[in-house]
């Protein structure tokens, strides 16, 4: 079990314009040069967790992205294939998977270890767990944690790689939280259930948790595994991950609204195929 002490998100459903650039004028007078809008947002969603705050020096920062910086690629595509030209400094640099970390570390002052998980479905739970067992071994003393994905365009095509339907109202999010090993002047507790499951597996530990507790679900469970896992169970199921668009960290966005808002004990459980992984969060 780890302890949270800050949290803070940035959240856009689409549909929604999000002048990002705009956004971060208007919190900080110190302009980031050559970022993109991927690093910005980055940026705006720690900023909002942690403010003018100043950080141990040796905090560490876990970035998880679903996507990561796609807009680069896209840049650097069109600049070899289309424009028929090298590609420009600066989005080289950008295309490199941690660099939206290394100004976020900058930014705050930060010389900890750097770490960037980028994978589809489940990037939130494993990235939180490798932060867990960090603390918990004592190799960390504090981590900055947070998930950032932009949204792409086209929509129709970004939904498509996505292996989501076309019904399915996109969203774009950076939301951070600040993870320490200590309970002291902590917001709640989180423990990622380290066991992988199956549905059976799921159902089986759901037996053994507090009616008390409240159950919300990662945007990859579909109606029919939500029904099979819940099968009359008396558990309230919240709706903290409402209003959010799809992106594959949003589950970070869950959490946070549940600290921010919520009372009690959370269970998060979330799937990618037929695995699952579970959070506890409980308020302090």
């Amino acid at each position: 079990m780890i302890y949270i002490r800050k949290i803070g998100s940035v959240n856009a459903q689409e549909g929604e314009e999000l002048d990002v650039k705009a956004a971060w004028k208007a919190v900080s007078p110190k302009m980031i040069r050559r970022t993109d809008r991927f690093i910005q947002l980055s940026l705006l969603g720690a900023y909002e967790a942690i403010g003018d705050s100043a950080l141990d020096k040796n905090t560490a920062l876990y970035m998880a992205s679903g996507q990561g910086n796609l807009a680069v690629f896209k840049r650097l595509r069109d600049q070899r294939y289309i424009n028929k030209q090298p590609p420009k400094p600066v989005d080289f640099i950008n295309s490199l998977s941690n660099t939206a970390g290394f100004y976020v570390a900058q930014f705050f002052d930060l010389y900890g270890k750097n770490l960037n998980v980028s994978r589809q479905g489940l990037v939130v739970e494993n990235t939180l767990l490798l932060a867990q067992v960090d603390l918990e071994l004592g190799k960390e003393e504090q981590i900055l944690l947070g998930g950032v994905d932009e949204l792409q365009e086209p929509v129709s095509f970004t939904k498509r790689t996505l292996g989501v339907s076309d019904e399915t109202l996109l969203g774009e999010g950076s939301n951070w939280m600040l993870l320490s090993a200590q309970e002291q002047g902590s917001l709640a507790s989180v423990d990622v259930i380290k066991k992988q499951m199956n549905i059976t597996g799921v159902k089986e530990y759901l037996q053994g948790v507090n009616s008390a507790s409240k159950l919300a679900f990662g945007q990859r469970c579909s109606k029919e595994v939500i029904d099979e896992i819940l099968d009359g169970d008396a558990i309230e199921r919240s709706l903290y991950h409402v209003p959010c668009g799809f992106y594959e960290t949003a589950a970070l966005y869950t959490l946070n609204r549940f600290i921010k808002e919520g009372e009690g004990e959370l269970l998060f459980i979330d799937n990618f195929g037929d695995s699952f992984r579970l959070i506890k969060v409980n308020l302090l």
